[in-house]
């Protein structure tokens, strides 16, 4: 019962996140702070302290990497931390399996910007420098709620 009511929680604070990401284009701080907390909840609700030990040497490694890839301009800093955040939740030995889901959505998440934009829609605002800003947290927030609620990306074929 208690482990159901804390993915309920990691569910909807992922789906804010990514429906944050799509409105406004950036993850607030606090609700990488808050999906980072219920994320390391689950853990440890589902795992087991060492397994939410792991989890959160998941979500510092994941931060690390991120803040590394958002310093050479190759994703947002938002989306690093909503992505360090949903590692919280995510044993080490399970990291795969989130970027895995997380790069599946993403390729699933540019497939449809590439669609809608050969359709002549609006695919969002751009940067000073005229890209077009992604809302990866869709894909990390998806990414994410597969992680949880399924198994391996292999198993859908």
């Amino acid at each position: 019962m208690l482990e159901t009511l804390v993915l309920a929680v990691c569910l909807v604070v992922a789906a804010a996140g990514t429906v944050w990401d799509v409105r406004k284009r950036r993850i607030p701080n606090l609700l990488c702070v808050g999906m980072a907390l219920v994320a390391f909840c689950y853990a440890l609700v589902s795992f087991g302290l060492v397994q939410a030990g792991s989890a959160a040497l998941h979500g510092v490694a994941a931060l690390l990497v991120g803040m590394l890839l958002f310093r050479f301009a190759l994703i947002g800093g938002g989306d690093a931390k909503f992505y360090a955040a949903a590692a919280f939740g995510v044993p080490l030995n399970q990291a795969l399996l989130l970027l895995g889901w997380t790069s599946i959505a993403g390729l699933l998440l540019l497939l449809v910007m590439v669609a809608m934009r050969m359709g002549g829609m609006s695919i969002g605002p751009r940067d000073a420098h005229g890209r077009v800003l992604v809302p990866y947290g869709v894909a990390i927030g998806l990414g994410f709620a597969l992680t949880l609620l399924g198994g391996p990306p292999g198993d859908l074929v």
